[in-house]
């Protein structure tokens, strides 16, 4: 008898939960689009020496991130608080990759000109044991004032 109120209990629960998912999946409108849809126009190419020799030295100090692109994108630029973040990583392969790419979309920044970001980092590392170094940082803006087209681009924001 114990064993049979235990199951109910727990099928009483399942239509709530799959319903709240249903909701959820479907709240997004046709004209939503999400940041990280918006099209990059144009980009400004960030300076990588600096950091690249910052690498080279915690590589040198057996320091672990130099080991994970995502770890080393971190160490670039801290992830802001932002009400939208997507992170997406695309290696060359699957087993030990030698090249990654990593872009990085914010949105929803504390700012009135500057809605939010978008960045592209290039990795690549000779093999499996040596530390990742990037070879290119894309960065573009996408503009919060009334009217700013929404879409990221290497110009300033009024």
């Amino acid at each position: 008898m114990e064993k049979k109120a235990k199951i109910n209990w727990w099928k009483g629960k399942q239509l709530p939960v799959l319903t709240a998912l249903v909701v959820l999946s479907c709240s997004r409108t046709a004209n939503d689009q999400r940041p990280d849809e918006f099209p990059v126009v144009s980009y400004n190419n960030l300076d990588v020496k600096d950091f690249n020799v910052k690498i080279t030295s915690a590589a040198d100090n057996r320091e672990d991130w130099v080991y994970s692109p995502v770890l080393v994108v971190q160490k670039y630029r801290r992830i802001s608080d932002a009400r939208f973040v997507s992170i997406l990583l695309k290696n060359d392969r699957v087993e030990n990759p030698s090249n990654s790419t990593i872009t990085v979309v914010e949105e929803g920044y504390l700012d009135d000109a500057v809605r939010g970001q978008w960045f592209q980092f290039f990795l690549e590392r000779e093999n499996s044991e040596s530390a990742w170094k990037v070879e290119e940082i894309r960065q573009a803006n996408l503009c919060g004032r009334m009217g700013s087209p929404e879409k990221f681009s290497k110009e300033l924001c009024p």
